[in-house]
């Protein structure tokens, strides 16, 4: 036998058992940063779900609704809750950003229409700074672009003039 052959042989082996090895390796790392990735997507649905639950008992109930952080300015309940239906409306839209179900201009162009409406420049005009600052805070870029293109576009919107009144949205019912 010629050792020294299967010395080399061996070694050959060894070294493509190597790459085998680091690509599994590789693989593994790949597949927990995955996992990683849809568990932090699980534990922002459930706790997104949590909130729309808390909000929606809220908007039934102006107790529970007082337990919310008080309004920026004296509103009626029915305003408080359009508040709220509109918060809630601008974080799926923020949460569907975030994780790339929209791009900026989809937002944009979304943005664009909402903010035709009577409330949703009132609740901007409200809160706007709030999400402002919670942006800068959070130190998310991709948060931060979300709520800076908002800014831009109600700013936009109410120099093109006055929204929609909210009471032309629906016409009667018909007798």
């Amino acid at each position: 036998m010629d050792w020294a052959r299967l010395s080399e042989v061996s070694q050959a082996y060894g070294a493509v058992a190597v790459l085998f090895s680091a690509a599994a390796f590789l693989g593994a790392i790949i597949s927990i940063l995955y996992q990683a990735k849809q568990t932090r997507t699980m534990h922002e649905e459930v706790r997104s779900s949590m909130h729309k639950e808390l909000v929606f008992r809220a908007l039934d109930d102006e107790s529970l609704a007082k337990c919310w952080d008080p309004p920026m300015e004296p509103i009626t309940f029915e305003e408080a809750r359009q508040f709220a239906f509109c918060n809630l409306i601008y974080r799926l839209w923020l949460a569907d950003y975030v994780v790339g179900r929209m791009t900026l201009e989809a937002i944009r162009i979304t943005l664009k229409v909402h903010f035709t409406g009577e409330v949703a420049r009132h609740h901007w005009r409200v809160h706007g700074n709030n999400w402002l600052d919670w942006a800068k805070a959070n130190a998310n870029r991709r948060d931060w672009e979300f709520v800076s293109l908002t800014r831009r576009v109600y700013e936009e919107a109410v120099a093109a003039g006055p929204p929609i009144v909210s009471t032309s949205y629906f016409l009667s019912p018909r007798p």
